[in-house]
């Protein structure tokens, strides 16, 4: 069975170059944005610090605000919209750069000029201390250079099995994710990333000092930023509010009877399973969920009405 797409830990640097996509087929199929890096990302989470946000939607109807998360290796837009009620709020609260914690949607926007602007759609935005703040730079971190390390393993041993990499508990998705960056980037120098990394290796360490500005990116990616808001996804068609309600009571009963009053996720695609919905169909429901603010995961695994 299916289950949903986790969050990748990213720097804003490997978001900045990763400027190349995997469409999904289907209605309402996943797309991804493959990173030079070793990363094929739908969700992400990303740890800095969040300037305040300032609104950028022509509608009133719709708000659609904007901010910029800064780590140590660069910056990325984070947006949030009337889809995303909780980050939006999260954004609008804030009126100084604090630290922050960003789980969201990758979007890879092009102009007319096919220059890409890459951006977060926060599902949840949570302002933290400093010491958390590094805590998770210092998660991301160690992912990255692990993904880095197995992206350099699969291009030296090109006849290297998923099956080898997973018995040495390699995730298959990393393993399948490397590959597509070898295909995808074959040109761009990791090296160079590995060591512009040292930056956020200085910050876990608590290095409070100024941060140097990062140097170029490795050739063949192009940099730039602040994409601007898309519109919102069309509305559900009458067939899917009546898989969106039956969903939803299953995730009722669960959480009624669990002590901490979270539904458990993978219960819960069992259970839609059980009625007769695709694993494809309840993903494609739980993300539309989330973002028209009905659900929250604010614990990995656990769900519950926002």
């Amino acid at each position: 069975m299916a289950l949903r797409e986790l969050a990748w830990r990213v720097t804003t640097r490997e978001l900045e170059g990763s400027l190349e996509e995997e469409k999904g087929e289907g209605e309402r199929a996943a797309s991804y944005l493959v990173s030079p890096f070793g990363a094929r990302m739908n969700r992400v989470l990303v740890a800095g610090t969040l300037s305040p946000a300032e609104p950028i939607g022509r509608d009133a109807s719709q708000p659609f605000w904007r901010a910029r998360l800064n780590d140590p290796t660069g910056a990325v837009a984070v947006t949030a919209g009337s889809f995303q009620p909780r980050a939006m709020a999260a954004l609008r609260s804030s009126t100084a750069p604090r630290p922050a914690v960003v789980v969201g949607k990758v979007h890879l926007y092009r102009g007319r000029d096919g220059v890409g602007y890459v951006s977060v759609r926060a599902e949840a935005v949570r302002f933290v201390g400093e010491t958390e703040e590094r805590g998770v730079l210092a998660d991301v971190v160690r992912q990255t250079l692990d993904r880095l390390d197995l992206v350099d393993r699969v291009e030296s041993d090109p006849g290297l099995s998923d099956e080898t990499l997973a018995a040495e508990g390699v995730p298959r998705v990393w393993a399948r994710a490397a590959r597509i960056a070898l295909r995808r980037y074959p040109n761009v120098d990791r090296p160079a990333f590995r060591d512009e990394l040292r930056t956020a290796t200085r910050r876990v360490a608590g290095d409070s000092g100024p941060i140097a500005a990062p140097g170029p990116l490795p050739a063949t990616v192009t940099v730039t930023r602040a994409p601007p808001p898309r519109p919102p996804p069309p509305a559900p068609t009458a067939a899917e509010r009546d898989e969106e309600a039956i969903f939803l009571d299953l995730l009722d009963e669960i959480a009624d009877v669990a002590v901490d009053g979270y539904a458990d996720l993978k219960e819960l695609l069992a259970r839609v399973a059980a009625r007769g919905i695709a694993a494809v169909r309840a993903e494609a429901i739980l993300n539309r969920l989330e973002e028209d603010g009905v659900l929250e995961e604010p614990i990995v695994g656990k769900l519950r009405r926002a």
